[in-house]
């Protein structure tokens, strides 16, 4: 049953994570810190010019990391979810996800779970 349950919880968080643009909010804050580095490294840029902008780099940037902490959130809700269902209660369900095969069958079945998708989504 346990087993049962983390797959399920696997899919689910999967599913979830395809459908939300967290890798969309990475690849923006990416940009954003080789901007601000490219700023910081630039001779013909003055400092006070740097001292303005490097402000606005960091402001952007914690609030598209703050985003993505929450769209991280999200994935990560259906498995906590899955603890209400789970034989045990959330005490047995949270000591099941610590323990390693645990966590390398949701990677797994992530894993397989995403590239079978994307397949045959590509057709």
């Amino acid at each position: 049953m346990d087993v049962a349950l983390l797959v399920v919880s696997a899919i689910l968080a999967s599913e979830i994570f395809m459908r939300l643009p967290v890798m969309d909010q990475v690849t923006v804050i990416v940009g954003t810190a080789r901007r601000s580095a490219a700023t910081v490294r630039s001779r013909r840029i003055s400092d006070h010019w740097k001292e303005t902008v490097l402000p606005a780099y960091s402001v952007r940037m914690a609030g598209r990391s703050l985003y993505c902490f929450l769209l991280l959130c999200l994935v990560a809700l259906p498995v906590g979810l899955v603890g209400v269902a789970a034989p045990g209660g959330m005490a047995h369900w949270f000591e099941l996800l610590m323990r390693p095969f645990a966590i390398a069958i949701m990677c797994a079945c992530s894993i397989l779970y995403i590239l079978v998708r994307t397949r045959t989504a590509r057709g």
